[in-house]
């Protein structure tokens, strides 16, 4: 899970400029309600946490007691270029914050940046009236906000086109192409997570309200989750949504027709498996994978029957044209027709560091009869518990 979060931390540290301006104009328009306890709670519980600044993300995401500052650096393949984003911070702000990447046919830096010297190309910027705005934006709130975040927030505040006609196409590229990147993360015992989709019902496909000019999209979507939830269980016998309509705006909600005991019944989905609504999290963040994107899954067999998550990854490992990065502790993938260097495992020294590497990069060779699972499971790729034994009647009589 830390892994996947640090993807997820990324994609916040790009958002603080835009959360900051939600967060004043939510405080400023219920300002005489900030006595009430109730709408604090909410507004700390409900719209905080999905709005957070530079210091939230840091206290959230820094290592325990650690001093030094926090570094995540990503390599990364985009129009298939390769190029480097690193981002620092210390405990309370960014101290540092650099992009490499393609311009022109060249390896370029795009911008290098650190508290005492503000380093950004200037071939970045077609006109240069408004490079000359945008240092100024940077010299005004870099620290508090990343130079993404800076140039976040101007796509959100201007329009499109005028943004387009004076910033250069491959630094807006990149950038989408960074902030794009999908997360899916179990934090204490709760998803978290972000979804760059073009498809407008997939950020809720449980219930919602919608324009009725949308009908259309509604339709795909049911079209679509009849298909997928048909093929994955011989009980459910039709996917629709039950909609009300009110005005110019469609209520819709989603059913099941169930065959129970021998009976098709209809069936609010939110009366199924935690397994069931699982996989409707998830299947947004599928079809994103086969869609181009890059896709990080924490934790991708939570509540979900080994056979099914099976069969799910089997049906599409062959239809990503993305990258789809999972986490499990699912041991039964492991022996699917998986590439053995897409299977990483992760190795923590006598000290707790911790490294994630393939299992090709270990010194025995892995031969075609093997079974990498079984190699696993016996100790040879690390990465296992080992627990001594319990008596859990000496424990018992403790506390008695």
């Amino acid at each position: 899970s830390n892994f996947a979060s640090a993807f997820l931390t990324l994609n916040e540290t790009m958002k603080t400029m835009i959360s900051t301006e939600i967060i004043r104009d939510f405080i400023e328009k219920f300002k005489d309600k900030f006595v009430n306890e109730d709408v604090i709670d909410f507004f700390n519980s409900e719209i905080r946490p999905d709005y957070k600044d530079i210091k939230m993300i840091i206290e959230e995401s820094k290592t325990i007691d650690s001093k030094e500052n926090m570094v995540i650096e990503i390599g990364f393949l985009h129009l298939e270029k390769s190029g480097i984003y690193q981002i620092e911070m210390d405990r309370e702000q960014v101290v540092a914050e650099r992009l490499e990447f393609t311009l022109n046919k060249n390896q370029v830096v795009y911008f290098d940046l650190r508290k005492d010297s503000l380093k950004t190309n200037s071939s970045l910027f077609i006109d240069k009236n408004y490079y000359g705005e945008f240092k100024d934006l940077l010299d005004k709130y870099w620290g508090k906000h990343s130079f993404l975040a800076i140039l976040f927030y101007e796509l959100e505040e201007k329009n499109l086109e005028y943004i387009e006609k004076r910033v250069d196409k491959s630094l807006l590229s990149v950038a989408i192409y960074l902030r794009s990147i999908c997360t899916r993360v179990r934090i204490s015992h709760s998803d978290a997570g972000t979804l760059g989709t073009t498809h407008m019902m997939f950020n809720d496909l449980y219930k919602g309200e919608v324009s009725i000019q949308f009908e259309n999209e509604l339709n795909k979507a049911e079209d679509v989750l009849d298909n997928f939830f048909g093929k994955i269980s011989s009980d459910i016998k039709k996917v629709y949504y039950k909609k009300e309509y009110r005005d110019n705006k469609i209520l819709y909600k989603l059913y099941l027709k169930k065959m129970v005991e021998g009976e098709i019944i209809d069936i609010d989905f939110s009366l199924e498996s935690t397994g069931s609504k699982n996989i409707l999290d998830l299947f947004p963040y599928l079809i994103a994978a086969c869609e181009g994107q890059v896709v990080i899954i924490d934790e991708l067999d939570a509540g979900i029957h080994d056979l099914l998550i099976s069969e799910i990854v089997k049906n599409i490992k062959n239809d990503i044209t993305g990258q789809l990065i999972l986490t499990t502790h699912n041991t039964t993938l492991m022996e699917m027709d998986i590439p053995y260097e897409s299977i990483y495992v992760f190795l923590a020294d006598k000290d707790a560091f911790k490294k994630l590497i393939p299992i090709t990069d270990f010194d025995m060779r892995i031969q075609k009869n093997n079974n990498p699972r079984k190699m696993y499971l016996n100790g040879m790729f690390g990465g296992v518990p080992f627990i001594s034994d319990i008596d859990f009647e000496e424990l018992s009589s403790e506390l008695d």
